[in-house]
């Protein structure tokens, strides 16, 4: 990206969010300290810097930093954007797992090889994955190979309620990526705080379906955003892990 693409988006998404803060272009100008001749000459392209003081200001006016404001993905600073709205106990969480995450990484020759795999310490019945967790290190180098970057992460298995299909102590390996038709994926429901893992059949209404019989089926209207909005998809089953 170049030096003028990187002003233009930045002036194009200060614009945007003026017109979202019901702000008219001289008062815009006032909150960022700048007058009103200098504000237009940005939004219009006439200058290709972007003032660090301004980038500021648009964080403290929206909450956005400048990696936002010129459409530049970060991977690590798009996982950083959403911890503004987190709550101060959720942060501790996150806090402690990048700590676990960093001290593992500075004392292994290839950290990749190894995936953070979630232990429930709460009840599984009925699907539901955990009422707490633990987080254990477990080497997974054969299928890192297998699935390089589409392997996220890993759940224990911690009862017998998904057997035949999951036993006691097996470890499946979950993608974020989208859950399509068919996948065996990984729900939360955001109304009574549990996570299942359920059959996804995407059709009207779309169904999650128990692995094994046991439990209760889902019924959803996939075209109904109401409908969907209490439904976290965490990701779908890759596969399982042998031990």
């Amino acid at each position: 990206m170049t030096k003028q693409e990187l002003a233009k988006n930045f002036s194009l998404n200060v614009e945007r969010e003026r017109i979202q803060l019901g702000l008219t272009q001289a008062e815009m100008a006032r909150k960022l300290e700048m007058s009103l001749s200098g504000y237009k000459k940005m939004i219009s392209g006439e200058t290709t810097k972007i003032d660090s003081y301004t980038a500021f200001l648009m964080y403290q006016l929206c909450g956005k930093w400048l990696f936002e404001m010129i459409d530049h993905p970060v991977h690590a600073a798009e996982a950083i954007s959403k911890l503004k709205y987190l709550t101060e106990s959720q942060l501790r969480f996150v806090s402690a797992v990048i700590n676990i995450e960093y001290d593992f990484l500075v004392h292994q020759e290839v950290p990749d090889d190894y995936i953070s795999v979630l232990v429930p310490t709460g009840n599984m019945q009925d699907g539901m994955i955990y009422d707490s967790a633990d987080i254990i290190k477990v080497n997974a180098s054969i299928y890192r190979r297998r699935f390089g970057s589409d392997l996220h992460f890993g759940i224990k298995i911690t009862s017998s309620h998904l057997h035949p299909v999951y036993n006691k102590g097996d470890i499946i390996l979950v993608s974020r990526n989208p859950i399509r038709d068919g996948d065996t994926g990984v729900f939360i429901n955001k109304e009574d705080g549990r996570a299942y893992i359920r059959k996804f059949h995407q059709a009207e209404p779309c169904v999650l379906e128990p692995i094994n019989g046991f439990g209760k089926p889902f019924y959803v209207n996939n075209s109904s955003p109401q409908e969907m909005e209490p439904w976290i998809k965490v990701g779908y089953v890759l596969c399982k892990m042998k031990q």
